[in-house]
């Protein structure tokens, strides 16, 4: 999967938001990316360059990703590339939070039932998904190019999703 993701990072061009980088390889080729004007990482690690963004008088600047469309502007990142498992708990509020800051590409790896899992919440907003598969995992590219959300659309949304899961964790428990 590092290797399709070196791709992408070294044909990416603009903004980037990264979610969830933890190999020191994709942090050098974003860093060794002379197109790539502006980062912002949300990791655990702390690179220090110029380009990476989120660092604030020294020490590092927490970014919860429920609260991310407070620090961005609409439609400002050409690029997010984020790990499921970052997102998992926040899924929820980061699938319009996506649409809402970005203007160009998403991708998110991770394995294929998590990313069946939230393809059909995508497919809401726009039709131009692809799953590609690498030799350990699975990369879904969203083109968020022509995509629109609306308030009200998205908060139907959100309370259909917290439904259907409600729905799901009532009926485990009923079965168990």
């Amino acid at each position: 999967m590092n290797e399709k993701l070196l791709q992408i990072i070294n044909s990416l061009e603009g903004s980037l938001l990264g979610i969830g980088f933890e190999d020191d390889l994709l942090l050098d080729a974003i860093e060794n990316n002379n197109n790539i004007y502006s980062c912002y990482l949300l990791t655990k690690k702390n690179p220090s360059s110029k380009k990476f963004n989120m660092t604030k008088k020294g020490r590092n600047k927490k970014i919860n990703i429920k609260k991310i469309k407070k620090q961005f502007k609409k439609k400002s990142l050409d690029t997010i590339i984020c790990n499921y498992e970052t997102i998992k708990p926040f899924y929820r509020s980061f699938i319009p939070n996506s649409i809402y800051l970005n203007k160009g590409t998403l991708y998110i790896y991770g394995n294929k039932e998590d990313l069946q899992k939230i393809k059909p919440k995508y497919q809401r907003y726009t039709s131009l998904i692809k799953i590609d598969k690498t030799e350990d995992g699975y990369i879904m590219k969203i083109n968020n190019q022509n995509t629109q959300n609306h308030f009200f659309k998205d908060n139907l949304f959100k309370l259909k999703d917290f439904g259907s899961d409600t729905i799901d964790i009532m009926t485990d428990l009923l079965i168990n």
